[in-house]
């Protein structure tokens, strides 16, 4: 009788532990399907991540394709205002920084006159380009070669900024180039302008290269803004070749068909008549 209390006090106690021992869950590491488990859950942790990034390469491709066209829009719009200001300088000035005044040796000394671009839209060069006149693109094959990144806009805006530094002989050089890559491009007919103005400018002065620049931009573009310029400064050259007759006939008809217009090319014709004529 005196062990019978113990005995069922201990009975609970013992009960209660295997219990414990139960619910107590023993996980082995080692075991096949603890490792599966454990590499599914880093799988999918590194999924996740991958998918992250991907989602931020994309959103960044797409702001740098978003900031490319921006800055090629920037581009376009830059070029556009810079022949723009010119076509506005050509239709205030009306000076002769370009043209031929008083005697040919002044004229063999004038500059290129970068404020020169005509605003004449619609108007045909008519008579100012006789048949005999009329004449193919001129040769550009012994161009040297010259950097280009492909983009019409901006090789004409390199070479153009060579002409507003003063830098004839490389702006003559980019011009050919440009017209050669570009025999359709959108300023191809102002290229041959400024090929034709340059030869005027340079030392020693290309009188031929710079008549053969004009009257091929006269006769390939007649209806192009730049002809009333092309006429006059074609006019100066035809006297700076001992030509008074054909520099007068042309000087008159750039009046005539433009008198009404108030293009700079107008008052220029006028003013270069009075003075050597």
């Amino acid at each position: 009788m005196q062990f019978t209390k113990p005995l069922f006090l201990l009975l609970p106690a013992a009960c209660l532990s295997a219990q414990l021992w139960a619910q107590a869950p023993v996980v082995d590491m080692n075991s096949p399907r603890a490792g599966a488990e454990s590499n599914r859950s880093m799988q999918g942790e590194i999924y996740q991540q991958l998918q992250q990034l991907r989602q931020e390469m994309m959103t960044l491709r797409g702001i740098v394709e978003e900031q490319e066209h921006q800055i090629s829009q920037l581009k376009q719009q830059g070029l556009d205002r810079y022949i723009d200001l010119d076509r506005r300088l050509g239709s205030l000035t009306t000076g002769a920084a370009g043209a031929v005044v008083g005697s040919s040796s002044t004229a063999a000394n004038a500059a290129v006159d970068v404020g020169s671009d005509a605003g004449i839209t619609g108007e045909a060069a008519g008579a100012a380009v006789t048949g005999a006149d009329v004449v193919n693109s001129p040769a550009v094959s012994a161009v040297p070669a010259v950097a280009s990144n492909g983009n019409e806009s901006s090789d004409y805006t390199d070479a153009y900024a060579l002409v507003r530094s003063g830098n004839y002989d490389q702006a003559i050089t980019s011009f050919l180039a440009y017209v050669e890559r570009y025999p359709s491009g959108r300023y191809t007919p102002n290229a041959w302008y400024w090929l034709g103005e340059l030869y005027v400018a340079v030392k020693p002065q290309n009188l031929k290269a710079a008549t053969d620049a004009f009257q091929y931009l006269l006769s390939k573009y007649p209806d192009h803004d730049k002809v009333p310029a092309a006429m006059y400064k074609l006019g100066t050259v035809y006297f700076l070749n001992g030509n008074k007759q054909k520099s007068q006939e042309l000087l008159t008809h750039v009046i005539d068909r433009y008198g009404s217009t108030g293009n700079s090319a107008v008052n220029k014709s006028r003013e270069f008549l009075r003075k050597n004529f």
